[in-house]
C-alpha cells in the first residue's frame, strides 16, 4: 500500500522512481529509449555473460488499464517466435508491483537510417522490406496486429538482420470489436 505523500511525490516527479540497478540476475547499465508506456533499459546478466532489454512499464500504479495492456504485450511476446522479432525471454514485478519484461537485445540502426548510412541499393533495401513483410506476416498468421510499424520499431543490425520491435498497442485480431 502507498501512503498519501508517496503518491504525492510520483505525481509531482512525473511518476515512478528509476528501474533499480540490479533485479535478480539482471544489472541495468543505461537507458536505451522512452515510450508512451515505459522505459527501455540495456541490462548485463553476468552470469551468462550476456546483454539484454528490460521494458519497465511507466506509471503502472496510475492505471489498471496500462498494466493490462502491459500484460498483453507480454503475451503477444511470447507467442511470437520469428528469427526478425525481438523475443521475449522472462517478465516479473518489482517489490512495488511495477511489470517489467526482459527482451531480446537489439544493436541496431532503425530501417530509414541503416539504408541512409549505408547508401543501400533498391535491391538491398526491398531484401531489407522483405523480412519486415516476413515478420509481420508471422504476427498475422498468429492473429497480431502490430499496429505501430515505424523506422524506431523496426532495427537494422550491423550484419544486416532485421529485427521488429515494441507490439506495446499490438492488438489480437479476435479482439478488434473491443479496440
Amino acid at each position: 500500500d502507498r501512503d498519501l505523500a508517496d503518491v504525492a511525490g510520483q505525481v509531482i516527479t512525473g511518476g515512478q522512481a528509476p528501474a533499480p540497478d540490479r533485479f535478480g540476475p539482471y544489472t541495468i547499465t543505461r537507458v536505451l529509449g522512452e515510450g508512451g508506456m515505459g522505459v527501455v533499459y540495456a541490462a548485463t546478466r553476468e552470469d551468462l555473460g550476456t546483454v539484454a532489454a528490460v521494458k519497465v512499464l511507466r506509471d503502472a500504479w496510475v492505471s489498471p488499464d496500462r498494466r493490462d495492456r502491459f500484460a498483453a504485450e507480454q503475451r503477444t511476446l511470447a507467442q511470437l517466435n520469428h528469427p526478425h522479432i525481438a523475443r521475449l525471454y522472462d517478465a516479473g514485478a518489482f517489490a512495488d508491483g511495477t511489470p517489467w519484461f526482459v527482451m531480446e537485445y537489439v544493436d541496431g540502426l532503425p530501417l530509414t537510417e541503416y539504408c541512409r548510412s549505408g547508401a543501400l541499393s533498391i535491391a538491398a533495401r526491398l531484401r531489407l522490406f522483405h523480412d519486415v513483410c516476413e515478420a509481420v506476416q508471422h504476427a498475422h498468421r498468429h492473429l497480431v496486429l502490430h499496429r505501430d510499424l515505424k523506422p524506431s520499431n523496426i532495427l537494422v543490425t550491423k550484419d544486416g538482420q532485421v529485427k521488429l520491435l515494441d507490439f506495446g498497442i499490438a492488438k489480437q485480431i479476435e479482439n478488434l470489436e473491443t479496440a
